[in-house]
This record gives C-alpha cells, structure tokens and sequence, in this order.
C-alpha cells in the first residue's frame, strides 16, 4: 500500500531530525576508543565531556549542528579543524535514504514500525562498525528486542502465533548458526545482530531468511572485493565487515517483501 505524500515527507523530516539529533551522537559515543565510558564521551582533542553527566546543553548542541567541540572548537596540535563523530550527513544520510526505502517498499503497521526501527539503529550499527569495527551489545540487543517487542504486540492483537514461532525458530536458528561461525573467526556481533534481522524477514515470509542471508554474502563478497582493490594493503590487516552487508541484505529483502 502507498503512503500520501504527506505522510512521506512527514516521515522523511523525522528521520533527517533523528539522523541529525539521535544517530549523530549515539554514533560518536560508540566510535569513542573503548576505555571512554559510553554514554559519557569526551572529546578526542581536549577531553572535555560531550555527552552524558559531565556535557553542558551547549556541548550536545554543538556536537550536532556543528560537529564541533564546546570547549576547544574540535581544533587538532597542528591548528586544523578535526570534526568529531561521523562524517558529514552520514547519519542524516542513511536515516533519510533507508526510511524513504521503507516507505517506497509499502509496508505498514508492524512491519513499517519495525523496518524503520531496523534502520535508526542499524544505521549506527553501520558508523561503528566502519570506523572501529565493532558491533555494540547494547545496540544489537536494541535491534532484537524492539523487533521482538514489535512482532509479540501484533501476535496478540491479531492472533497470528505461527508466524510468530516461525521468527522465533528463524532468529534462534540463524543466530546460533553464525555464533559457530563466530568460533572460526568471525565477528560475534553479528551472531547478536542476526536475530532481528531474521525475525523481521521470516514474520513476512517464512523462506525469507534465505534469500536475506544469500544477498548478505553476496554483499559482504562485494564488499571485500572493493576493500581489496580500493585499499589493499589495509585490507590484508583487517577483519571483513559484515556487520553493513548483513543490514544491508535483510532491509532489502524486508522491503522486497513489503
């Protein structure tokens, strides 16, 4: 089913705004090195408190509209400018372009809510995962326990168990399966990330976890091969991400399937 347009760009302009005011800093908080307490992050360049109990209103406020440091102006030793958190409409970017996805694919009600609450946290998991390669507990539990929440809700307003066991087998099953993978080397984020994931695809369609998986291999390969050209020596010194190929993959089945 289409959305009106003022539906569309009401929807878009909350996602530019979460992109901006929410993505922003969640994504500069968990990009922060690992010994910087997280939500409590300071800045890369003079320590000063960002985000959590010790930042003022005017550092949150600067960091978001400004990519900027209240207290010394995100300025480096050698007197350049040094942006921190993501790049520039990066997160503004992917909230924008995965939710105007989601609404040309023509979802609604549980299966909407749930595709665009995959995409406000996957787009952090994305961030993260391309600039410190990790995979937050704390944010792969968010992405599963609100699709969980989600899909729970809507089995007991309509009455529809059997898909409900079908994602609950799919999103054990998948997760089990890439946390073996993740005894031969592979990240254990996305044994956490994978359950959402496949909950979401097999409530639509119960075979829908095997394409999501097919295309996110596909992706990852992709992935690997620009890495190798791109940057070849970097490639050979660090572990594949597919923490993006994974979201990547099962948004664009969710939304095939509508």
């Amino acid at each position: 089913m289409s959305h009106s347009p003022a539906v569309v760009a009401l929807a878009l302009a909350l996602a530019l705004a979460v992109g901006l005011l929410v993505i922003r800093p969640v994504a500069f908080a968990y990009t922060r090195p690992e010994d910087d307490p997280v939500p409590d992050a300071t800045c890369p360049h003079c320590s000063a408190a960002v985000l959590g109990k010790g930042a003022t209103p005017g550092a949150y406020m600067a960091l978001v509209l400004r990519r900027r440091c209240a207290a010394c102006g995100s300025v480096g030793p050698d007197g350049t400018a040094q942006r921190p958190g993501p790049p520039l409409l990066a997160p503004e970017g992917l909230a924008v372009v995965g939710t105007a996805a989601m609404l040309a694919a023509g979802a609604n009600g549980v299966v909407l809510a749930a595709q665009l609450w995959l995409v406000a946290v996957g787009a952090v998991l994305v961030l993260t995962d391309f600039a410190v390669h990790r995979m937050p507990d704390h944010l792969t539990a968010a992405a599963g326990i609100g699709v969980g929440f989600l899909l729970t809700a809507s089995a007991f307003a309509s009455g529809r168990w059997g898909p409900l066991l079908l994602a609950a087998v799919a999103a054990f099953g998948l997760g089990f399966m890439y946390f073996v993978l993740a005894l031969f080397g592979q990240g254990l984020g996305d044994a956490k990330l994978v359950p959402g994931l496949a909950a979401l695809v097999t409530w639509q369609y119960w075979f829908g976890s095997f394409y999501a998986v097919f295309l996110a291999c596909v992706l990852g390969i992709v992935q690997w091969i620009v890495m190798k050209v791109a940057f070849p020596a970097t490639t050979r010194k660090t572990e594949l991400m597919l923490g993006p190929a994974l979201i990547t993959g099962f948004l664009t089945v969710s939304a095939c399937l509508g």
